[in-house]
């Protein structure tokens, strides 16, 4: 019964997350409201309030849930046993991963970018990569040559990463996920993390 509960709930949120993300390609998010939500999703109001409190509400949860999804990656990507000094430069998989993440939750990170939610998510993203660090990450660097200035290297890499994803939405050629990498990963490390002093030049 519970998976039968979950499988219903998963599909009411998509078809929520749907009709929102429709309805912003017509108007601002503002102007959106939680009937025309409901019609498009074709679903009840009461379904809706079973879900969310409000319009505003949707959005924070939608946020959470992208941000647990990029956490879920980058958590996967660091490595368990002690950092050597290859840790930052070799950390293009997990900036690919995290592409190929926006791509996969296209919708919901669109909805996200458009909406007037998009600063508050930018905010969380920043406090949540700075805790990741902070707990799983730093301290396996100390004694390394990296005298990490945490809060800019994770406001550039956030505003990098989130601008390629607002880009490759809007642009009307394909998009190939790799190259994009290589060029987050060439900006990464030929600029803050160089400027930064935490990759040797030799």
């Amino acid at each position: 019964m519970n998976d039968k509960m979950d499988r219903r709930q998963k599909k009411t949120r998509k078809a929520i997350l749907d009709a929102s993300f429709s309805l912003i390609q017509e108007k601002d998010i503002q102007q959106v409201t939680i009937n025309e939500i409901t019609e498009r999703a074709d679903i009840n109001r009461g379904t809706f309030y079973l879900h969310f409190v409000d319009k505003y509400n949707m959005l924070n949860s939608f946020e959470n849930e992208m941000i647990g999804k990029i956490e879920e990656v980058i958590m996967r990507n660091i490595p368990k046993e002690q950092f050597d000094q290859q840790f930052l430069p070799s950390r293009f998989d997990t900036i690919l991963q995290i592409l190929e993440c926006y791509e996969e939750n296209k919708k919901l990170i669109q909805l996200i970018l458009k909406s007037s939610h998009n600063a508050s998510f930018q905010a969380k993203l920043r406090e949540s990569l700075k805790v990741i660090i902070d707990d799983e990450i730093l301290a396996r660097l100390k004694g390394l040559h990296y005298d990490v200035p945490v809060d800019l290297l994770i406001i550039t890499f956030t505003s990098v990463t989130l601008s390629i994803a607002e880009y490759s939405y809007q642009s009307k050629e394909p998009i190939d996920i790799e190259p994009l990498a290589e060029f987050i990963f060439k900006v990464m490390l030929q600029g803050p993390v160089k400027t930064f002093g935490l990759l040797n030049n030799n």
